[in-house]
């Protein structure tokens, strides 16, 4: 959920996803080789959203655990969170000699490819990597934003780690004293505080060139925000909304500046697929390491992967990847969502749940 913050195993949440795997648009594929002869014909992404908590070490084995999941998901672009130098070593441990993986790494983002990185760059909670996608340059961009000011905690009646000057800040992460907070206003101004919108605003100005250049842009990564096409008058009752129906700026932006939200266009409905990615259950932990808000229904849908709609981008599907148990008031609950989960490693690495969106990159001449 957020840097270095403090699975059910492998065979129970198989059985509970009998029957509930991804369409074969989302079944795992031969990866599309970079250097193949591929210019005019489509390709398959299959874009992987992934906070690996700690760099993969907050569970024995945990990098093993992560390189299992990309492979058992055939992802072939990886947006990490929580990676730091951990990506690089992502990168080699997935590289064989017929396909090669390429890193483009930060402290904290980074970006896997199974297809070369022909430019890099950093931006502020971000990493940017341009990639020759056989022949056609897509730019992706993966942010891990920032993890306070988790305005969402509010309604819920916690502190939600507000930073000063803000009236909420001498609470911490603890329970509030008057309960939860129902002034969406004042919900707005923290998230609004933490910069994510800004930060957000930033990227989307620098995809902005690549897109007028008719470049592919995508877009994922840990938010630390729900999404406004989540906290709607439908879901209000649930989940510890508390009545209330939020526009989180976030999303929102996203969604005026042109981007698609892989999973919510997927799977429309909110209540039916919710898609939470927080928090997620993990066999190895303790409960207590796995809840921030330890009395509510803290489930939300922190954790995106985002397109540019463009001609030529054709999204094909999206699910979660992860234990379908989650935490609900400190209790380990199977999620009983209509949610579509990919089969994943007997011991899951983090503390979230990964999405995959697959897509199909049209045919077409070479981009500068």
């Amino acid at each position: 959920m957020r840097p270095f913050a403090l699975a059910v195993r492998r065979l129970a949440f198989v059985l509970a996803a009998v029957g509930m795997l991804l369409t074969v648009a989302l079944a795992p594929t031969a990866l599309a080789r970079p250097g193949n002869p591929g210019v005019g014909k489509p390709t398959t992404l299959r874009i992987l959203s992934f906070n690996i908590w700690f760099e993969g070490t907050a569970v024995p084995g945990g990098l093993d655990h992560v390189l299992e999941t990309i492979r058992m998901t055939g992802a072939n672009v990886i947006m990490l969170s929580e990676a730091g130098g951990a990506t690089t070593a992502i990168a080699e441990k997935l590289s064989t000699p017929e396909q090669p993986y390429y890193a483009a790494a930060s402290g904290d983002a980074g970006i896997v490819s199974a297809f070369p990185i022909v430019s890099e760059s950093d931006l502020p909670y971000a990493k940017k990597a341009v990639l020759d996608v056989d022949g056609r340059k897509v730019a992706t961009y993966s942010a891990h934003l920032y993890y306070r000011n988790y305005a969402t905690y509010l309604p819920r009646g916690y502190g939600g780690g507000v930073d000063e000057p803000s009236e909420f800040a001498e609470y911490g992460w603890d329970r509030l004293p008057d309960g939860p907070v129902l002034d969406i206003d004042k919900i707005l101004k923290v998230n609004e505080d933490s910069k994510r919108p800004e930060v957000v605003s930033q990227i989307v100005a620098d995809a902005a060139t690549e897109r007028a250049l008719g470049r592919t842009v995508f877009f994922g990564g840990d938010f630390n925000e729900p999404s406004a096409f989540d906290w709607t008058a439908a879901t209000s009752s649930l989940f510890d909304h508390n009545e209330l129906t939020i526009p989180w700026q976030t999303t929102s932006l996203l969604r005026d500046a042109g981007y698609v939200d892989a999973y919510r266009t997927t799977y429309p409905d909110p209540v039916t697929h919710p898609g939470f990615t927080w928090p997620s259950d993990n066999a190895d932990k303790a409960v207590s390491d796995l809840t921030w808000a330890p009395e509510a229904d803290e489930r939300d849908r922190i954790d995106y992967v985002f397109h540019a709609a463009a001609p030529g981008v054709k999204l094909l599907g999206a699910g979660l990847v992860g234990p379908r148990s989650t935490i609900v008031r400190s209790e380990r609950v199977v999620e009983d969502t209509d949610d579509n989960f990919l089969p994943i490693p007997a011991n899951w690495p983090s503390d979230h749940k990964a999405v995959l969106a697959t897509y199909r990159l049209a045919g077409g001449p070479a981009r500068p």
